[in-house]
């Protein structure tokens, strides 16, 4: 595999994790916890995407706990519930999300017309020496 297409496939890997972060945000994002001082489940810890670039070119992405801290929702039919009915909840960003989504769309094309590209000069230089 040549470096160009290497580099392209580390961007369609970061694209993809990036998808599956905001997917799983999205999914869980109304899914309450117990607050930390009561007991019952956690909240969801939003998941973000770490990337950092490689010695070789190219990028290494992976998914990893978000550091926003949950915020108080009042739901008082919750089980686990604080004595004033509040619980924990995901602090997920709906609107950074979606950005999130759309940018990974845009990245993964891009690193795919890369691709594409690499593997057309690749069979232009192959049918010259043929």
């Amino acid at each position: 595999m040549n470096p160009i297409s290497a580099i392209s496939l580390s961007g369609l890997s970061a694209a993809t994790r990036r998808v599956q972060a905001s997917a799983s945000n999205i999914a869980n994002m109304r899914s309450n916890g117990a607050l930390a001082t009561a007991d019952g489940p956690a909240p969801y810890t939003p998941l973000e995407v770490r990337q950092a670039p490689m010695a070789s070119g190219g990028v290494a992405a992976s998914l990893a706990p978000s550091s926003r801290a949950a915020v108080l929702s009042y739901d008082p039919q919750a089980h686990f519930a604080n004595a004033d009915g509040y619980v924990a909840s995901p602090n997920v960003d709906l609107v950074d999300d979606m950005l999130q989504l759309a940018t990974a769309r845009y990245s993964f094309a891009a690193n795919l017309a890369v691709i594409h590209t690499a593997n057309d000069m690749t069979n232009a230089v192959l049918d010259m020496r043929a």
